[in-house]
């Protein structure tokens, strides 16, 4: 024989195979005013407190909550951390424009530096010319130097002062200082 606790709980359990089959071959009809009978039944107090203060449990931190996140302090730490994004932004877009023109700097730096090495070979090359070209001013200067030494000998053997020798001599210090210049 059930207790009058198992009474009030079969109400509302589903019929199951172990109850009687007349209880499960029940009209429609009876089945439907059993569930409206369950619906209007009204709650156990202990249930209807207990789920209030759930509620209330659930409610009171939620208010807190609510209150905390629209307090100043939170605002203004959120209105700061965007700030501070807006910023971060900033300065990352400047770093990137920074580093691209690193970039461009570095590449001109490299066409320069191979310009430079460049035209260091061209001036090593121009120098050997000149120093070249020097020798062969220096030996054009000593031929000119005995030639005139020979032809004041010459001049001094000879009484006579001939000045178609000192052309002849005045011609062939150009001709050789030109030829010199023209390498």
């Amino acid at each position: 024989m059930p207790t009058d606790t198992e009474k009030d709980m079969s109400e509302f359990l589903m019929p199951t195979k172990e109850k009687d089959t007349s209880e499960s071959l029940m009209p429609v009809d009876e089945e439907d005013s059993r569930e409206s009978a369950l619906c209007g039944r009204k709650l156990p107090l202990w249930l209807g407190l207990r789920q209030l203060l759930a509620a209330v449990g659930l409610l009171v931190p939620l208010i807190y909550f609510a209150v905390r996140a629209n307090s100043k302090a939170c605002v203004d730490g959120l209105q700061a951390q965007k700030e501070c994004q807006e910023l971060n932004q900033h300065l990352q877009r400047q770093l990137n424009h920074a580093q691209e023109v690193l970039h461009e700097k570095e590449a001109e730096a490299a066409a320069c530096k191979k310009t430079v090495a460049t035209l260091k070979d061209s001036l090593k090359k121009e120098q050997a010319r000149v120093d070249e070209l020097q020798g062969e001013l220096a030996t054009l200067n000593r031929q000119v130097d005995d030639l005139s030494e020979k032809l004041r000998r010459k001049s001094e053997d000879s009484a006579e002062d001939n000045p178609l020798l000192l052309l002849v001599l005045l011609l062939l210090v150009v001709f050789f200082t030109c030829k010199c210049l023209k390498k």
